[in-house]
């Protein structure tokens, strides 16, 4: 009997295109799968129906972009068993920087169908914030919010990675909330990790598990399995234009960075003047993690069973 494979996509996402998702199909049937297709009705329904998929499925693959795999990660987090069905993740949003972090590319989604279906399987981390799974990254402070702010319009689907350059301008000059305010007036925090708790200022904080985010080179050689992460913390704008334009051609990314990057398996960072205005950017999307408290804490918080390609 083959293996039994679901396909959950969003025809209304802005990487969905019906002849591509159609060799997607063929591909996953060339794989040696029988194929059941299903629809993604609204933001959480994988999240509300991974207990049957689960049981019901060797594989379940999910096409989008990055905010769909991060709700596949909560999904998978919230399981009441043990996971059986191996999870993998088909790239076809904007940036797709969960392509990088599983080897395949972040263009051409039959072929990283393929590459996955015929790859590795990976026993990847799942970092929480605040008890909430995310895929690789967590961030706040200057234009963070970006990529999720640029929803509201169809810019997305023009240009793609490059909309939120140009979003990120226009935010310069018109929402203090995304820039000025924060330059002017910086996160005082408390932050504790790897043993020692300090006092800071930082206008920039992200939590990661990935090789990139936006296409911004963070760590090349992140290890998603070894129950740690990256932290980054910015300070002001001279560290902040520095690194956005080293971070492309140096070898360690922004990990290279010294007083800016860290290698934590916890992390809390406490906010004493006041908390980031708009919700913390998870893979890409909004997501209200700190109402109600003014304290970010990640940590490592169980495994995933993670289709990848073979590592290059």
């Amino acid at each position: 009997m083959k293996p039994k494979c679901a396909l959950i996509y969003n025809e209304h996402a802005s990487g969905f295109n019906k002849k591509i998702f159609l060799e997607i199909v063929k591909a996953i049937y060339n794989s040696g799968f029988t194929i059941t297709t299903i629809e993604s009705e609204y933001p959480e329904f994988i999240i509300d129906n991974i207990d049957k998929f689960n049981n019901d499925y060797n594989v379940i693959l999910t096409m989008g972009g990055d905010g769909t795999v991060s709700n596949a990660y909560e999904a998978f987090h919230r399981l009441k068993g043990e996971q059986k069905a191996l999870y993998g993740h088909v790239p076809s949003g904007t940036t797709n920087d969960m392509g990088e972090n599983t080897y395949v590319p972040r263009y051409n989604a039959p072929k990283a169908t393929k590459m996955l279906l015929n790859g590795e399987v990976e026993n990847r981390d799942i970092i929480s914030i605040n008890g909430h799974a995310i895929a690789y990254i967590g961030a706040a402070g200057v234009l963070a919010p970006c990529t999720y702010l640029i929803d509201k319009s169809d810019e997305k689907k023009d240009i793609g990675t490059l909309s939120y350059i140009r979003y990120g301008c226009k935010a310069f000059f018109n929402d203090d909330k995304l820039y000025k305010s924060i330059i002017q007036d910086p996160y005082q925090v408390t932050i504790e990790m790897n043993g020692q708790k300090f006092d800071d200022k930082i206008i920039f904080f992200a939590a990661v598990n990935g090789k990139s985010f936006g296409h911004l080179k963070v760590n090349p050689k992140a290890n998603l399995c070894n129950g740690k992460f990256d932290v980054l913390l910015v300070h002001n704008t001279k560290e902040l234009l520095y690194n956005l334009i080293k971070s492309p051609f140096s070898a360690n990314g922004i990990m290279g960075s010294k007083n800016i990057a860290f290698t934590t398996d916890h992390l809390k960072i406490t906010f004493n003047n006041r908390v980031p205005y708009y919700p913390i950017n998870c893979d890409g999307d909004g997501r209200n993690l700190m109402e109600g408290t003014n304290v970010f804490e990640v940590k490592t918080h169980g495994k995933i069973k993670q289709l990848v390609g073979k590592k290059r």
